[in-house]
């Protein structure tokens, strides 16, 4: 996490000393990785750093401390969206005025296998291990690992600033399915109007928007 919070920073042209004190937010979809109960099977005697270690908070938190930002640093669990969440509330944040800037994105590791074989029994997960979104043979998804970083700034600042840009994000927006066929069943309904309203914030034509995979 922290090499990748680096490098989206040097990426964006940016070195940690010339944002140092600044209003930048970090925040970070991650989730329970299963590291604190190995360190708790192994029998290894808890110490000062176990807690500091081993807390979702204290990944983004570590990152704050040692860049020293003074904006929002949260972690962000909503499952398989925590990423796209973050995305969505650094925006947030930005639009607001809260921070002038904002490291968002996600990490995930798998190092225990409790979740997976929950998963597998709940049938969750793709028997044949592949993700086969809007496809009528989808039969699950697919666990994966990795960690990916963006730096996201006001469009009016990056442009003032001369900042090489790769995108600009025109809407965004999050919601809930509230009571569906279960706990994890998808909400076919909410999904649409979080869908519209997506769409309304950024103020643009449907026939547009593509999809690639």
């Amino acid at each position: 996490l922290m090499m990748y919070v680096w490098k989206a920073l040097e990426d964006a042209g940016y070195s940690s000393d010339s944002l140092a004190g600044s209003q930048t937010a970090i925040l970070v979809g991650t989730a329970t990785t299963g590291y604190t109960g190995l360190v708790t099977q192994s029998g290894v005697a808890l110490e000062g750093y176990s807690s500091t270690g081993s807390v979702p908070s204290i990944g983004p938190n570590r990152m704050s401390y040692l860049l020293n930002f003074h904006g929002a640093s949260e972690p962000i669990e909503t499952a398989c969206s925590s990423s796209l969440v973050a995305v969505h509330r650094g925006v947030r944040l930005l639009l607001s005025g809260e921070c002038d800037g904002a490291i968002v994105g996600g990490v995930n590791t798998i190092i225990t296998p409790e979740a997976h074989i929950s998963f597998s029994k709940a049938g969750m997960l793709s028997v044949d291990g592949r993700c086969k979104t809007f496809s009528s043979s989808a039969n699950g998804y697919v666990r994966g690992e990795g960690v990916g970083m963006l730096y996201l700034k006001r469009l009016s600042d990056a442009e003032r600033d001369g900042d090489h840009i790769y995108g600009v994000i025109l809407g965004s927006a999050e919601n809930h399915g509230g009571r569906a066929n279960s706990l994890t069943a998808p909400n076919p309904k909410a999904q649409a109007s979080l869908l519209v309203d997506a769409y309304r914030k950024s103020d643009i034509d449907i026939r547009t928007v593509g999809y690639v995979e």
